[in-house]
């Protein structure tokens, strides 16, 4: 089995416009799901990521072989309880573990490397809102995420205020200080220096 058969994917047909001005279709979108999906369709949660997480919040990465990075939360009888909940946890665009990111091929038959356009939390979640079609889910019970993962939630009831009952933002901010963008810049030009 290779990795890619060990990755759900929903291949995104619409055009999705980025806010850097470059619209993309036919992408990938990698996803997992735990729980059953209930027959009204009222009992999905949507987990959003932090920056170094991906869509295997639970159980075992089949890729890395590593424990989910919300075990501790997500499961039968948790917190977020896959017994009544059915959690859909979408790896975001940008990342590395299945969806569109810097290592898919551009036309020159390379990987997009640094040509890999700019990526905001909008984009993120205006991406995962597909998911939401693919499903026919109406309206999520929950949206919930911790750090980017929260920035994810306050956007998404931003973009979609009717279509999430309850929103949990965890360990984040609608916008970051000075301190904050200066520590994140300097990661970025880490990465562009590479």
């Amino acid at each position: 089995m290779s990795e890619n058969d060990k990755i759900k994917t929903l291949l995104v047909k619409k055009p999705l416009k980025l806010d850097c001005g470059q619209t993309i279709s036919d992408f990938p979108l990698a996803y997992e799901t735990y729980g059953k999906l209930n027959d009204r369709k009222d009992n999905a949660i949507l987990i959003f990521h932090a920056l170094t997480g991906d869509q295997f919040a639970s159980g075992t990465n089949p890729i890395t072989n590593k424990e989910g990075w919300w075990n501790y939360a997500l499961g039968p009888d948790k917190a977020i309880d896959t017994n009544k909940f059915f959690v859909i946890c979408a790896n975001v665009i940008g990342g590395c573990m299945g969806s569109y990111g810097p290592s898919n091929i551009g036309d020159n038959g390379k990987p997009l490397g640094t040509n890999f356009p700019v990526i905001t939390i909008n984009d993120m979640v205006n991406a995962q809102f597909n998911l939401l079609e693919f499903f026919q889910i109406e309206k999520l019970f929950c949206v919930v995420g911790g750090s980017m993962g929260g920035m994810q939630v306050l956007q998404f009831v931003s973009n979609f205020p009717n279509k999430a009952r309850v929103a949990l933002p965890i360990a984040c901010t609608a916008s970051h200080s000075a301190q904050n963008i200066a520590f994140n810049e300097l990661g970025r030009q880490a990465i562009m220096s590479d």
